[in-house]
């Protein structure tokens, strides 16, 4: 597969970075990927499996407890309709009780939903490319995070976690990509998945990302991200600001995001800046090391705050972003003011010990 034909796929649809199961194995470390923002032939086929399960011990103030779930559970095809076209399917599995409830679809069991549903297509003039798609489509705030983020499996982003951030979204996306600048605008619902009926307004986000640095050894990628739309019935405002910056080579990735949010969780008046970060390193071959970190402070006052570390080995490595990891992660929670959570639910501070598999196995056909 050409260095073109990779880049297409993370362009298109990030989530579906794809190589061709003949080609050899990929270096055991990781070396930054192709500049993202060129565009190649299309996979006539990409298909992808992505999971991540862990057992996980929690201490909090309350009696401990044991857990076995399924963090993340997904499974997604995209068809490539002629040269410059192209559709894409991806169910997720998620808990159909809400975190800290009991009630759900036949207990607390795992139900499938869409996660993203699109028709895209793109148009290629004087060295830029025009992109567009219609349907469920990623947001671009998160595709732009999680695209180099290796701590995925441990965590979700901070944007995701802790300011409820939809990952796709019933919208029209545009994006356009020139030289070492990429420009996504996404005009939707807002609402992602759940309830899209309730808002009658319309939600608009534009993540701006640029490229200072793009070397077979080393990609610096800057981004700034604007959003103004609103929530629910009550059009409640939901306003954010920010910017983030990710590195990687062969021996070491790094991300950070800056968020200033306007409303949480369909209440217009609080306010809030949030702060998340990651680091990687790869000393050796097979092994990482990784820590992570995430706060949410309230002008109002209170604070949430995540911090963990892990270790992962793994066993198995394939081309793009193939790979399966095993990890023993630590993750500490804390909670005060307007971020503890609602009495009767889990306590505001814990902390979690876990063993995770996370596994990623794209596949495609040219």
């Amino acid at each position: 597969m050409t260095r073109g034909a990779l880049a297409c796929v993370l362009a298109l649809a990030p989530a579906l970075a794809h190589a061709d199961p003949g080609e050899a194995e990929a270096p055991e470390q990781d070396a930054p990927p192709p500049a993202p923002f060129l565009v190649g032939p299309r996979a006539r086929l990409a298909i992808e499996v992505e999971l991540f399960a862990d057992a996980g011990w929690i201490a909090r103030s309350g009696p401990d407890l044991t857990q076995f779930r399924l963090d993340r559970g997904e499974t997604g095809a995209t068809v490539g309709l002629g040269r410059h076209g192209g559709a894409e399917v991806r169910l997720e599995s998620v808990r159909s009780a809400a975190e800290g409830g009991e009630l759900g679809v036949a207990g607390d069991s795992l139900v499938m939903r869409v996660k993203r549903a699109q028709v895209f297509g793109d148009y290629e003039s004087s060295g830029a490319t025009l992109i567009g798609a219609l349907g469920m489509t990623p947001d671009p705030w998160i595709t732009a995070l999680e695209e180099d983020d290796t701590a995925r499996p441990i965590s979700a982003t901070g944007s995701e976690r802790l300011l409820g951030w939809p990952t796709s979204d019933l919208a029209a996306l545009g994006r356009v990509a020139w030289g070492p600048v990429r420009l996504t605008i996404a005009f939707g619902n807002g609402e992602g998945q759940a309830y899209p009926e309730r808002n009658t307004g319309k939600t608009t986000t534009g993540v701006v990302e640029v490229l200072p640095l793009d070397t077979p050894d080393a990609r610096l990628r800057v981004m700034a991200m604007a959003r103004d739309g609103s929530l629910g019935p009550g059009s409640v405002r939901d306003r954010r600001f920010g910017g983030g910056a990710t590195f990687a080579s062969p021996l070491a990735s790094a991300g950070v995001e800056l968020v200033r949010a306007y409303g949480l969780d369909e209440v217009a008046a609080p306010e809030a800046w949030l702060l998340g970060g990651w680091a990687e390193v790869r000393p050796i071959p097979h092994t990482a090391a990784v820590a992570r970190g995430m706060t949410i402070g309230y002008d109002a006052g209170g604070r949430q705050t995540s911090v963990g570390a892990a270790l992962a080995v793994e066993p198995w490595r394939g081309p793009a972003r193939g790979r399966m990891r095993l990890w023993l992660a630590l993750d500490r929670t804390t909670s005060s003011g307007a971020a503890m959570p609602l009495p009767g639910f889990d306590p505001g501070d814990e902390t979690t010990l876990m063993v995770l598999a996370s596994t990623t196995a794209p596949f495609a056909i040219f």
